[in-house]
C-alpha cells in the first residue's frame, strides 16, 4: 500500500498539469476543411514548459513556450471523416503530456465522411462557457451585419477565421468580413452564429433571382430542391470556379459515380468508344473545359435530363457544339 502511494506522488508532477483542449470540441462535427485548434495551459505548465505540438494527420505545428501566454491557437487542415488532434506538451525535464480529441469532418462528397458515427454530433463552439475562455485575447463581440470593417483585422471574426478566406476565390460576404450577414447572432448561447437548415434561405436572400428561375422549372436537381446549396458550394471561399468544393467533373461524379469513367453519351460516336466528358476544351464555352455542366444544368431544367437551355431533345443539345 505504501509503495502505491509513493508511485502516485512521484507521477503526480507529470499528470496533474491542467492542459485543456478548448477546440475542437470532443466528438464535434465540422464541415469546413479547416479546424480551429485552441489549447489552454496551467501556470505550472507555462513556467516549466519547453514546447507545445499540434498534430492532425499530416498537418503539424510546434510552438515554443511564451511565459506571457497561456492559450495557443492555430487553424489546421482536416481530412474528410474522422480526425484526431494530438497535443504534446514537453517540459524542461523532457517529460511529456499527451492529450487528444476525436472529431469528424462531414461531407457527402467523400465516401469516408458521408455518415458520421453516432458518437459524433453538431456542437456549436460559440457558447458562453467557451467564449469566456477566449475573451482574454479575442474580441467575442458581434460585427454589425451592414457595416464593412475598415480592414479585415477590425472584424472580431478575423483572428480565428482568416484561414477561411485563404483560397483563390472568396465569396463577397467573406471577402468583406460581413460574417453576420449570414451567421446571425440570435442571442441564444447555444445557437449563436449558427446558420439555418436548409441554408438556401440565407443564399436566396441575395440570390433571389436564381430562386425564382430555378424553382419554377419542371425538374430541379436534388441539392437545389432541398435547399442545400453548401453540398456543392463553399460559402466562404474556394480554389474552384463558382466556389465549388471540387472541380466540376470530380464534384458531379462524387454522387454520380457511374459516370466517373470519363466516358458517357452515344457509345461509338467519336473519340473511340464514347463521347468525352472532361479533359477536352468546350466548343460552346471558349476557355472552359468540357465537363458535365457543358450539357447538364446543375440546378434546374425543363428537360428530364437537366439539359442546358431547356433543350427538349438530344439533337438540339448536340448542336451547341456541333453546329454543322
Amino acid at each position: 500500500m505504501h509503495l502505491k502511494k509513493l508511485l502516485f506522488f512521484l507521477l503526480l508532477p507529470v499528470f496533474a498539469y491542467g492542459l485543456e483542449i478548448l477546440a475542437p470540441i470532443k466528438y464535434s462535427i465540422h464541415e469546413e476543411e479547416f479546424a480551429s485548434v485552441s489549447v489552454k495551459l496551467s501556470q505550472e505548465e507555462i513556467d516549466n514548459g519547453i514546447s507545445l505540438e499540434f498534430r492532425i494527420g499530416k498537418d503539424y505545428f510546434m510552438f515554443g513556450m511564451d511565459p506571457e501566454r497561456d492559450v495557443y491557437c492555430k487553424s489546421m487542415r482536416i481530412k474528410p471523416g474522422k480526425n484526431v488532434l494530438e497535443v504534446v506538451y514537453t517540459n524542461q525535464d523532457g517529460k511529456q503530456i499527451k492529450k487528444s480529441v476525436e472529431f469528424f469532418r462531414y461531407s457527402i462528397l467523400y465516401k469516408e465522411s458521408e455518415e458520421p458515427p453516432s458518437k459524433f454530433e453538431e456542437i456549436p463552439f460559440h457558447q458562453k462557457k467557451n467564449e469566456e475562455k477566449c475573451a482574454k485575447c479575442h474580441n467575442m463581440g458581434t460585427q454589425p451585419e451592414d457595416i464593412i470593417p475598415e480592414k479585415p483585422e477590425k472584424s472580431p471574426c478575423y483572428s480565428c477565421h482568416k484561414v477561411l478566406t485563404s483560397r483563390k476565390k472568396v465569396h463577397a460576404p467573406s471577402a468583406n468580413w460581413l460574417c453576420t450577414y449570414c451567421h446571425k447572432d440570435v442571442g441564444l448561447s447555444y445557437k449563436r452564429f449558427d446558420t439555418p437548415f436548409p441554408i438556401s434561405q440565407v443564399c436566396f436572400s441575395c440570390h433571389e433571382y436564381r430562386e425564382k428561375v430555378w424553382m419554377n422549372k419542371k425538374y430541379v436537381h436534388g441539392p437545389t430542391s432541398t435547399g442545400q446549396c453548401n453540398i456543392c458550394h463553399n460559402p466562404h471561399s474556394s480554389n474552384n470556379i463558382f466556389f465549388l468544393k471540387k472541380p466540376i467533373f470530380k464534384l458531379c461524379t462524387s454522387c454520380h459515380a457511374e459516370k466517373a469513367s470519363g466516358t458517357h453519351v452515344l457509345a461509338g460516336f467519336v473519340f473511340g468508344k464514347s463521347h468525352p466528358t472532361h479533359g477536352r476544351p468546350d466548343p460552346s464555352r471558349p476557355g472552359r473545359e468540357l465537363v458535365c455542366s457543358s450539357c447538364h444544368n446543375p440546378h434546374a431544367s425543363n428537360y428530364r435530363y437537366m439539359f442546358n437551355n431547356d433543350y427538349t431533345g438530344d439533337r438540339y443539345l448536340c448542336q451547341m457544339c456541333h453546329k454543322k
